[in-house]
């Protein structure tokens, strides 16, 4: 028996050969460029205004969204 090797099925045959899966990648690239996103994993907040690149630990991830929850829009943050 042959690991990690199986077939598709037809499902996932269909998504590959009609397109949509070439279809949702350009969309994802074409955000991605929008965003001015050059690395994975990056974490985009606030409109553009916050990244977090890299391998972060969960607890500046946190901190992040926390700021962004408590402060109100137009208010300077510390994160």
């Amino acid at each position: 028996m042959r690991v990690g090797l199986r077939r598709a099925d037809p499902s996932r045959r269909a998504v590959i050969h009609d397109g949509r899966a070439h279809a949702a990648l350009q969309q994802d690239r074409r955000l991605a460029d929008e965003l001015a996103v050059r690395m994975s994993p990056s974490l985009v907040f606030n409109e553009g205004r916050q990244r977090l690149y890299g391998n972060v630990g969960y607890r500046v991830i946190e901190a992040n969204v926390r700021e962004l929850l408590h402060n109100p829009p137009g208010e300077a943050s510390w994160c």
